[in-house]
């Protein structure tokens, strides 16, 4: 937990930001330069249902974004969350997939992967260009047995 108050801070000084940059992407108009931050933080309801903030996002055709994944909470393999955004991923060009607060990233130039695990507190992000506009479904479920899912969506225009 300690340092979480100045995270929190930070990202949710990264969305506002994040908002006011979305009206600089140009649908149709592949992006250039470095990526718009977008921030979608998973954490567990009092019911034990992953909850999702936010859980809908707008983008435009071609923009180049960077979605930042971020589990907060202290997790285990038995406890963590499932990541999915699979017909995104198919619809769009990956670039970057990095890991944490690290130097760790892995150039991807257009190859894809199909999930990410929180299975500890930390972030997880992937920058891209959205080549197709629709509507496109994310799903988040933790380990259990059965899974309790949350989802989430986004829009390319």
């Amino acid at each position: 937990m300690k340092g979480f108050g100045s995270r929190a801070a930070g990202i949710a000084f990264a969305m506002l930001g994040a908002a006011a940059a979305a009206q600089e992407q140009e649908s149709g108009r592949v992006g250039s330069g470095a990526p718009e931050d977008f921030f979608m933080e998973i954490t567990r309801g009092e019911d034990g249902t992953p909850v999702l903030s936010p859980d809908q996002f707008t983008l435009a055709l071609g923009g180049y974004y960077r979605f930042n994944v971020v589990c907060p909470e202290d997790l285990t393999s038995e406890t963590g969350y499932h990541f999915e955004a699979t017909e995104l991923l198919e619809n769009a060009h990956i670039r970057v997939l990095s890991v944490g607060e690290t130097d760790i990233e892995f150039y991807m130039q257009g190859l894809t992967f199909r999930a990410i695990e929180c299975d500890a507190a930390g972030s997880a992000r992937f920058s891209f260009h959205p080549m197709r506009p629709g509507v496109y479904p994310i799903e988040v479920r933790d380990q259990g047995v059965p899974p309790k899912e949350a989802f989430g969506r986004i829009v390319v225009e």
